[in-house]
């Protein structure tokens, strides 16, 4: 085969090229941008906070830590319809940057180890956090907050803080 019968798709060709191959006008190349895919949480987000949780076993919580989270939210004048509780097992690619542009995000609480895979694994413990615009209150797991009194305190301080309660 000779190079004169040779042919070139051209979006290989565009592939190849992404440098002008004739110097001194040169075109702007669009920068790629990672598609965030819809993402499903429990709640109505009517206050837009959301609440972080990681559990690969259930589709959300068992009955006994969902209690344990609404009675949390009635301590704090809120409700299932003011919040998002999400579930990050569904969606281990995504970074806390992906789920700020997925769901409208203005606090959030993140339970225990979901703050990994979040990206936020640095952060201090109940201590309020900014990250990108939102305020973060980073806890432990609610299986532990609610087995020790300690640590439901220092939560309750957190939310406090975080609320303006």
């Amino acid at each position: 085969m000779s190079l004169e019968q040779l042919e070139l798709d051209p979006y290989y060709l565009a592939k190849i090229f992404t440098q002008p191959i004739i110097p001194g006008k040169s075109m702007p190349v669009a920068a790629q941008q990672i598609e965030v895919p819809k993402v499903k949480y429990l709640g109505e987000n009517q206050k837009n906070i959301a609440l972080f949780i990681q559990n690969e076993n259930e589709a959300y919580l068992n009955d006994e830590l969902f209690n344990l989270l609404t009675n949390i939210l009635n301590a704090c004048k809120l409700s299932m319809q003011d919040v998002s509780l999400i579930n990050t097992s569904h969606y281990p690619q995504l970074g806390f940057a992906d789920w700020q542009s997925a769901v409208k995000i203005e606090k959030a609480i993140v339970f225990g180890t979901a703050s990994g895979p979040l990206g936020l694994a640095d952060a201090p413990l109940y201590q309020i956090v900014t990250v990108n615009s939102t305020t973060l209150l980073l806890s432990d797991e609610l299986q532990l907050i609610g087995a020790d009194k300690i640590l439901k305190a220092k939560l309750w301080a957190g939310l406090k803080q975080l609320l303006g309660i």
